[in-house]
């Protein structure tokens, strides 16, 4: 067998392979679109036609919608703050130097490695001692600490391969640092805190063991309501609402593609 055939083999067994990887991570996603549209009472992939009684179900929902909106304002709110926080950090770290630096940077990283349920008991006992009341502002400050690395991670490593000169030139031109950030810092690290606030928005959506702890009535989650719904069954609605939230994961993907890419 040539050379050239081998390779053709080899690139057509890893074509393969990829797409039945992507197939098999795909496949729930597609089951759960398909069992949204069932004219069943429970979750089944349509075999007699197509109905969106469930979408209307869900939009019926008073509970769901106000999780919805509820996981919205504070993944929205979460990702600005950690984007704002975690590239104030990152620049600091990278540029300035004290004692311990990289012990504290590891400290900074905890919340990644740490159980959420640690997590979740540490931020409830420290509110508590500070009287910050439960519901958004709980809920907003501690997703920022669960997403705040994700931040921290990529724009730190956006610096340390940045090339410094850059600002060095600026300065000596007569810019001042506030507009060397604007016009030189900022754009070029922009990709990495767009990057890091979606990363932190999909955290805090998603957010559910340390959320428990968090909340009051009347800001649950979505994951918080959907769990409280499959204890007594499982309903088509969940189903198109994870329709909903699967549309809403790709908007902000693609919107924060574009954007990075502007």
């Amino acid at each position: 067998m040539s050379t050239s055939t081998t390779e053709r083999l080899e690139g057509l067994t890893f074509r393969a392979l990829i797409t039945v990887v992507f197939a098999f991570l795909l496949l729930p996603v597609v089951i759960v679109i398909l069992t949204s549209f069932t004219t069943q009472t429970f979750p089944t992939i349509p075999q007699e036609g197509f109905s969106i009684k469930w979408y209307e179900q869900l939009m019926a929902d008073q509970q769901l919608l106000d999780a919805l909106t509820v996981s919205l304002l504070v993944a929205t709110a979460s990702a600005i703050l950690s984007a704002i926080i975690g590239t104030i950090a990152a620049i600091g770290f990278v540029r300035g130097e004290f004692p311990y630096k990289e012990q504290i940077s590891t400290v900074m990283l905890l919340p990644m490695i740490i159980s959420p349920v640690i997590t979740g008991i540490a931020l409830v006992r420290y509110f508590s001692q500070i009287e910050l009341p439960s519901g958004f502002p709980a809920l907003i400050l501690g997703h920022t600490v669960l997403s705040l690395p994700y931040v921290f991670l990529l724009v730190r490593s956006e610096l340390v391969t940045y090339d410094q000169d850059l600002e060095r030139a600026s300065r000596v031109l007569g810019a001042d640092p506030v507009t060397t950030f604007r016009h030189i810092t900022g754009p070029i690290i922009s990709p990495a805190i767009l990057a890091g606030a979606f990363i932190a928005f999909v955290v805090s959506f998603g957010e559910f063991t340390a959320t428990q702890f968090l909340i009051s009535p009347g800001t649950s989650t979505v994951p918080v309501v959907i769990y409280t719904m499959l204890r007594t069954g499982l309903t088509p609605t969940i189903n198109a609402l994870s329709v909903v939230l699967i549309v809403v994961m790709l908007v902000v993907a693609l919107s924060s593609r574009k954007l990075s890419s502007t």
